[in-house]
């Protein structure tokens, strides 16, 4: 299923590889940042001359415009692939559609076909820019911002051996008691398409019969019946800025309570020995940070891309498809 819609890519490869090596690179000086202010915060407070600052400044200023061309390059790239992608991908649909017969139009509907050529293709641009942007970007940070907190901040980032296993585990939970209400809204989508559809082609019927208040009720039925899906998931999936929040609080009074102690008492080291300075807490207290939002990060993608599977799915099954009509390419 998935080899099938990733032929649609075709002319677009070369932008969905460049997005792919700039979000890496992005994310490699994003990390690399907070240690240089580290180095600058502990450089200020020892008294260093001027001649020592300016460097290390300069050094940020350009590694902070690298990470913004970086992500600007990836963002133009991602948005060129993922609508190259779907315009293929809708090329391809239509194309299928032309071929079929009565009979094979009869196993999906038109209304059924026109949500899948719309709202279908359009969570699969989605989930395509998704994966190879954000789902690229995501783990990356995750991984790199956790080993430079153990280099920088040493025994201090045991914190995250709590937090991150609390935070993916409500993020986890939130999105599977949500994927329910999600899936079934395409369905309903379909519903929705037909109601107007069978309005706007028997218009005169419905005008000659009066029956004007029953198709404005058979339509709000079906809206209202999607509103109350959405609803419904989006009030589970709001759970997530909270409990957000309590882990990066609980992060950063963790670290400052047990940052000042090691400062003063002078017991704390990094990983290669040098005692635990001011800079290094503002450093544990930005990856704390990074890796609390690529965590958010990846729950919203677990959460677009469960959804877009089901989108992915329905447009297969079209594409799949074979003509009963014969010699139908």
């Amino acid at each position: 299923m998935y080899k099938r819609l990733l032929r649609c890519v075709r002319e677009y490869k070369l932008p969905s590889i460049l997005t792919l090596l700039f979000i890496a690179l992005e994310a490699f000086i994003e990390c690399l940042i907070p240690a240089i202010a580290a180095n600058l915060i502990n450089s200020v407070e020892k008294g260093a001359q001027m001649e020592e600052i300016v460097p290390n400044g300069l050094m940020l200023i350009g590694m902070a415009i690298a990470s913004l061309c970086c992500g600007g390059i990836a963002g133009f790239t991602s948005a060129k692939a993922s609508c190259g992608f779907a315009k293929n991908l809708r090329h391809d649909l239509f194309q299928r559609i032309q071929t079929f017969s009565f009979e094979n139009m009869d196993k999906f509907s038109s209304a059924s076909l026109v949500t899948r050529m719309t709202t279908d293709i359009n969570n699969a641009q989605m989930s395509y820019m998704m994966l190879i942007r954000i789902a690229v970007r995501a783990p990356l940070l995750l991984i790199f911002s956790t080993i430079m907190a153990f280099v920088e901040g040493g025994n201090l980032a045991f914190a995250f051996i709590v937090i991150i296993p609390l935070l993916a585990g409500g993020l986890l939970a939130v999105a599977r008691l949500a994927m329910p209400a999600f899936r079934r809204v395409f369905k309903k989508y379909d519903r929705l398409n037909e109601s107007i559809e069978e309005n706007v082609r028997g218009i005169r019927v419905v005008k000659g019969f009066s029956r004007e208040n029953y198709e404005r009720e058979k339509f709000n039925a079906a809206s209202d019946d999607i509103r109350k899906d959405f609803t419904k998931a989006e009030r589970l999936v709001v759970l997530n800025e909270p409990l957000m929040r309590f882990c990066s609080y609980f992060n950063m009074v963790f670290v400052l309570l047990v940052g000042a102690f090691l400062i003063i008492s002078g017991t704390g080291t990094t990983f290669d020995g040098t005692p635990i300075g001011v800079g290094e807490i503002s450093a544990m207290l930005t990856y704390g940070m990074q890796v609390l939002m690529q965590l958010m990060m990846l729950s919203m993608i677990y959460v677009t891309l469960t959804i877009s599977a089901e989108a992915i799915k329905r447009i297969a099954e079209v594409l799949g498809e074979e003509s009963t009509l014969p010699g139908a390419a």
